[in-house]
């Protein structure tokens, strides 16, 4: 019972001054009461001076109750519960112990909605100055770093500062799950790297472009561990937005997000478990996600005889970029251009398999 009054509903009890005491009739060791008054509660061991109602019931029965496993209706009939006082105000109990379902009764210290959140919302666009490239891929000389170098091209040429950093050139500790970014003194992670350094630069940049494989129908490993890290610029405490439980961020701006991905498979569809899980981190970390650039078998464009062939396809890349800072979404017909088949599955399967044996 000493929990409840964390789980008062200060709106609804506002002006209420009512006591509950609870009469547990199989051990009376137990007795206590909740005493309401304007929005606050106290829990008093034992059995009151006065009360407005009194509940008899057992123990094991009033947790059944409480976990609802058993309805207050049905103990009543059962006669396993009995009141003293007026009932309707068992009836009210739940309403008034009901929390802070829209989040809204605590004072927040730091952000719920960021700068770029509400320009989205607003339906508005500030061209991006500053621009944090961070490649994800193991392989410097890989399919992801080819297509960033195309996508780069549009961004330098729209006037960004465009800052690009290797994730595995720095050094990125596992995160350990021991929250001290949230309850230590300093409220600092414990990884003094490379990986807590950037996490805390973030905010500094308008626009992320997030260039990373498929691995395994996800993130590779140490960009997932990266973005388990950046909860270190969050704040513990659980707001609601768009119905949904997050934390409030530290920094009053964080940049909006492209994706930027090749994966080895022909088929769209690989990418659809990465794109969704993006979209989720960018929902808990405040960041604006504003769509994606997916090339499929991309080693194929990486053929120095072949590349010809995709001219058309790198320059709708390249304008992606263009379009991406003075408009904040890639057009859909650049991501058809972007999309399209230059060869049939068969012939991918064909090209691999050969090169392979």
């Amino acid at each position: 019972m000493k929990v409840w009054p964390l789980v008062l509903n200060a709106i609804e009890t506002k002006d209420v001054e009512e006591i509950y005491f609870f009469d547990f009739t199989d051990d009376a060791n137990e007795a206590c009461a909740l005493a309401i008054s304007r929005g606050n509660c106290q829990f008093i061991d034992g059995k009151p001076e006065n009360f407005t109602v009194k509940i008899a019931i057992g123990t094991k029965d009033w947790i059944a109750v409480l976990s609802k496993n058993l309805m207050i209706e049905k103990a009543i009939a059962d006669g396993k519960l009995t009141i003293e006082g007026d009932d309707k105000n068992l009836v009210k109990f739940e309403k008034y112990f009901s929390g802070d379902p829209e989040g809204t009764q605590l004072e927040i210290k730091n952000y719920s909605l960021t700068e770029n959140e509400k320009e989205i919302r607003d339906g508005k666009w500030t061209k991006p100055r500053k621009v944090l490239g961070l490649i994800g891929s193991p392989r410097k000389k890989g399919a992801t770093s080819f297509l960033y170098s195309i996508l780069k091209q549009g961004l330098d040429e729209s006037g960004c500062e465009v800052d690009t950093v290797y994730l595995p050139d720095l050094e990125n500790n596992t995160c350990n799950g021991c929250f001290t970014c949230w309850e230590g003194k300093d409220k600092k992670c414990v990884h003094d790297d490379g990986v807590n350094e950037l996490i805390h630069k973030m905010h500094e940049y308008d626009l992320m472009i997030l260039a990373t494989p498929v691995y395994a129908d996800g993130l590779p490993g140490a960009l997932k561990n990266y973005f388990d890290r950046t909860i270190s610029i969050l704040d513990p405490e659980f707001i609601i937005i768009d119905d949904h439980n997050r934390h409030p961020v530290r920094y009053p701006k964080m940049p909006h997000l492209v994706l930027l991905s090749p994966c080895g498979y022909s088929e769209m569809d690989n990418f659809h478990p990465m794109v969704e899980h993006v979209k989720e981190i960018c929902k808990n970390m405040h960041l604006t996600y504003i769509g994606e650039i997916l090339q499929s078998a991309t080693w194929m464009m990486t053929i120095p005889n072949l590349q010809p062939l995709y001219a058309s396809v790198f320059e709708a890349i390249k304008q992606a970029g263009k379009e991406i800072v003075s408009k904040g979404k890639i057009p859909e017909e650049l991501t058809k251009k972007i999309t399209k088949e230059i060869f049939s599955r068969g012939q991918i399967l064909a090209i691999k398999n050969r090169a392979s044996q």
